[in-house]
């Protein structure tokens, strides 16, 4: 990371030449100076920022990506068992359809057999 620079010597100047005492005019540097030190861990560069952020977002995407994971299998599961029940009822509905015609044929050929003698 770059680090900030304070250039105490030409803000003594500065202030002096505004008519500050130099001796306050120091003092007041050094302080700047100390003030800049002391907050220079606090100061976030774009690239610091850049890379905290990809790294999270990244840890984010791979989270997400677990989770849809297991739900997709999740309703994976659902479905099968939902189309073998499916399967099942149909089976039924068939069986259901054969007896319907057996009946149908048990009621209507005595009928019909009468009707053709």
């Amino acid at each position: 990371m770059q680090a900030l620079k304070f250039d105490t010597l030409g803000y003594v100047k500065k202030l002096t030449s505004a008519g500050v005492d130099p001796q306050v005019a120091e003092i007041h540097a050094m302080t700047m100076a100390n003030a800049f030190g002391m907050y220079i861990d606090n100061v976030v560069t774009t690239e610091y920022l850049d890379a905290t952020l990809d790294k999270r977002f990244a840890e984010f995407d791979l989270r997400m990506e677990r989770r849809f994971a297991e739900q997709d299998l999740k309703f994976d599961a659902r479905f099968n068992n939902l189309e073998r029940e499916l399967g099942s009822l149909k089976s039924v509905a068939r069986i259901n359809t054969a007896i319907m015609f057996l009946l149908l044929a048990n009621v209507m050929l005595p009928t019909l057999s009468k009707f053709l003698s």
